[in-house]
């Protein structure tokens, strides 16, 4: 078996790739997905199935771009905001094989209407589920938020408890794989540590509220909902390219821009800049060319580059005819 967590800096966000005997899932992809057709060509695992969790408010998913790439088929739950273009839709009870591993489809509105869970089952291990895919249902050490549905607000919090109460019938043998970690606008109380289990999950006080007082609690919560949400979640039905790779910088830099006459490129940030002789010359390759200082400063771009830890090369100006 083989399981990998992949974090994104700055979201907090988890996705997961699991595999078993050739075969592979990924969960809650990200856009950036060279990483998962990365560890599973050092595997040898052909990935057959990229699962949702939900619709995701904070990032933009990389399953459609992973579904093109792949062939995988991309399942998603019912009832989303609107038709999810690029999945199919998965309901309660479904089962996915993965060599001897087994994901059971759960469905667990609250957070949001098309929310699912996928319980994770080793046939190696018949005692009950191994582990339990979360999303933003079940974090470590807190639940998901129940406010993206101001008009039934109370509705989502009482579905979000008995999406809970499923998740804990699973029972406490069975460790949790949630979608966010601390820092995430999903959760205002996420614990820092990486790893929790259902029955560790158990004492935590929210889950040991009735129906009643869990859903007063969750009716008094606040949280912030970023500007951008709007846009994750009209990209999330659509399906999003993946990201553009900048390939060669084509920022100009504040020197060259001053400067007037017969120019010459500059190839940290493809401007181009005149010779003082009125013949060009290619200058060098060195990416810090235009460090070279000005009234306005130098080159942004070189100095990007030194924020990356680039090393300086020796020579970081133009050599002029």
């Amino acid at each position: 078996m083989l399981f990998e967590t992949v974090e994104t800096p700055g979201l907090a966000q988890r996705s997961y790739l699991i595999g078993s005997q050739g075969q592979a899932a990924v969960i809650d992809p990200r856009r950036d997905c060279e990483v998962y057709l990365e560890l599973a060509r050092k595997r040898g695992l052909e990935i057959r199935y990229v699962l949702e969790t939900h619709r995701n408010e904070d990032l933009i998913s990389g399953a459609p771009t992973l579904a093109e790439w792949t062939g995988a088929r991309v399942l998603h739950g019912p009832n989303p905001a609107g038709p999810v273009a690029y999945a199919e839709t998965v309901r309660e009870g479904e089962r996915l094989e993965l060599g001897q591993l087994i994901l059971e489809v759960l469905e667990t509105p609250g957070h949001t209407d098309d929310h699912l869970a996928f319980a994770l089952f080793d046939q190696d291990y018949p005692d009950g589920a191994v582990g339990v895919f979360t999303g933003d249902a079940l974090f470590v050490g807190d639940v998901g938020r129940a406010d993206f549905y101001p008009e039934r607000r109370e509705q989502v919090a009482g579905q979000l408890y008995d999406s809970l109460q499923k998740l804990l019938a699973l029972g406490d043998q069975a460790l949790i794989y949630p979608a966010h970690g601390a820092g995430s606008v999903c959760g205002s109380g996420v614990a820092e540590r990486g790893f929790s289990s259902i029955g560790l999950e158990r004492r935590n006080p929210l889950l040991q509220l009735d129906r009643e007082a869990f859903v007063a609690r969750k009716l008094a919560e606040t949280h912030y909902i970023p500007p951008y949400f709007q846009l994750m979640r009209r990209l999330n039905l659509e399906g999003a390219p993946p990201p553009p790779r900048v390939l060669r910088p084509r920022t100009r830099c504040a020197w060259a821009s001053s400067r007037a006459g017969t120019p010459t490129t500059c190839s940290t940030c493809a401007s181009r800049w005149p010779s003082s002789a009125g013949t060009s010359r290619a200058p060098s390759r060195s990416p810090w060319t235009c460090s070279r200082p000005t009234p306005a400063g130098s080159c942004a771009r070189a100095s990007r580059w030194r924020s990356w830890g680039t090393p300086r090369p020796s020579s970081t100006r133009p050599t002029r005819t």
